[in-house]
């Protein structure tokens, strides 16, 4: 399968927010992200995320370095949110653990595969569907096979966003 990652918008049920490529890159923000976010751009609301315009962005520390919230995720039922961060200079895309908020993981290697990552689990969804072939332990090992093809290093770590959605489809809950 193929994935046009501007098929993307087709997702949001909220208005692409704006952004100006000068004032990104003067917050810090990577040439690649930057591009993602004014090309494509990201939506006000997206399932549990939310983002923010460039106006609200925070430089914030953590564990001695300085990242920018650029919005946060927060899951039906959780108490508290977690922020959604770029790192200055580096096309990484962060959250803060679940487990510490002092600690991050980083999600993606950048907004780009992030928003890819959530195309592909709504299209390869809806294709396992139509052909008949769904079940949810299939499902999850075709994402897995795609997410760890395009973006290894956001499956290595068994504690973060990707690896507990998938354990989740693969142990049917």
């Amino acid at each position: 399968m193929d994935f046009d990652i501007v098929e993307i918008k087709d997702y949001y049920d909220t208005e692409i927010i704006n952004y100006d490529f000068t004032n990104l890159k003067d917050w810090g923000i990577s040439e690649e992200n930057a591009h993602f976010l004014i090309d494509i751009g990201v939506p006000e609301q997206y399932d549990d995320f939310s983002f923010y315009e460039s106006e609200a962005f925070q430089v914030k520390a953590i564990e001695g370095e300085e990242y920018i919230q650029i919005g946060y995720f927060a899951s039906y039922g959780m108490r508290d949110s977690y922020g959604l961060y770029l790192k200055q200079g580096s096309d990484m895309f962060f959250t803060t653990s679940s487990l510490d908020k002092s600690n991050v993981y980083m999600l993606n290697k950048n907004l780009g595969t992030f928003f890819l990552f959530h195309l592909i689990r709504s299209e390869l969804a809806t294709k396992m569907r139509l052909e008949g072939t769904y079940t949810s332990d299939e499902y999850a090992r075709a994402l897995r096979g795609y997410f760890e093809k395009i973006d290894p290093i956001a499956m290595k770590n068994v504690e973060v966003y990707w690896s507990h959605l998938l354990e989740d489809y693969e142990t049917g809950l």
